[in-house]
């Protein structure tokens, strides 16, 4: 490969990777292409292991990393740095279980990436899902009687916010993209967020849970005929939840598509739909004979 060609190669820049077997896939085919001599083996024995297939493994996901294994690697690969740092963050990240772990290394890994660059902004779309009602106040806007006001917005939201939490979240879905003004009001504008479905899970758990709190307290906050709450207790199998599940987002897709057609919607609801066990999800414990009579 010439020089020129070696440098039109685009190194894979690892702060734009939440997928950390993905970073290693990409890093390991540009140093083949820069390099013709390099291979999994030659990492793998520069980092100390002793099977040739090791890093194979990890990246097809055949294998977890240890912190240590994970720095063996990161010095065979010359990543140094902030950089070696964002690896190891982004290692744990990927393989912790834990849901509160999940959320502490993912917004490690945010501030790292921000570190790195401080024109990285459009970390600030996640920050749409910590609270419950910047997506209300996005559907608020095209209300008929909105008032571009805060304290407005704050008033008319239920329950109510401060004027200074509406002001500061109208600013947030500005800078986002997700609103914009048009001839002196404020328009939503349809944009996806958060590419990344690892972000994605982390981030909209907090707001779910929000969201379902808000749906417990409606039972007593609306009358009766100002809301629908509901429920059943089923039993099924796995194909026949499988169909459950195709139902409900069936259904939640009949109900976006008949928002979108509504030209006189005066009023915001919360639908919340929640599938969720009820028994022990491991059969082999459920078979267990604990040889008690009731």
């Amino acid at each position: 490969m010439s020089t020129q060609q070696k440098n039109a190669l685009e190194t894979p820049d690892i702060f734009e990777y939440y997928d950390y077997r993905k970073y290693l896939l990409d890093l390991v085919e540009y140093e083949r292409k820069r390099t013709p001599v390099f291979s999994n083996r030659y990492i793998v024995q520069k980092a100390g292991f002793k099977s040739p297939t090791a890093l194979k493994h990890v990246i097809d996901g055949k294998r977890n990393l240890s912190l240590e294994s994970a720095n063996r690697f990161a010095a065979a690969l010359k990543i140094e740095g902030i950089r070696r740092h964002y690896f190891l963050t982004l290692v744990l990240f990927n393989q912790t279980t834990s849901l509160e772990e999940r959320e502490k290394y993912l917004n490690e890994l945010l501030e790292l990436r921000r570190t790195d660059n401080p024109s990285r902004l459009n970390e600030e779309q996640y920050d749409v899902f910590s609270k419950w009602y910047h997506l209300a106040i996005k559907e608020l806007i095209e209300l008929p009687d909105y008032k571009n006001s805060s304290k407005w917005i704050g008033r008319v939201l239920s329950p109510q916010i401060s004027a200074n939490e509406a002001a500061d979240s109208i600013n947030l879905l500005k800078r986002v993209g997700l609103i914009e003004k048009q001839d002196g009001a404020f328009r939503p504008v349809n944009k996806v967020l958060i590419t990344d479905e690892r972000v994605r899970s982390v981030k909209v758990i907090e707001y779910h849970r929000q969201m379902i709190q808000l749906g417990a307290d409606s039972i007593t906050r609306f009358r009766p005929e100002e809301r629908e709450v509901s429920g059943t207790t089923i039993r099924v199998n796995k194909e026949e939840f499988r169909s459950v599940v195709a139902m409900v987002r069936e259904l939640r897709r009949k109900l976006l598509a008949l928002a979108a057609k509504s030209t006189d919607g005066d009023q915001i609801y919360q639908l919340n739909f929640q599938l969720f066990p009820l028994v022990n999800t491991d059969r082999g414990a459920r078979l267990t004979d604990e040889r008690e009579d009731l």
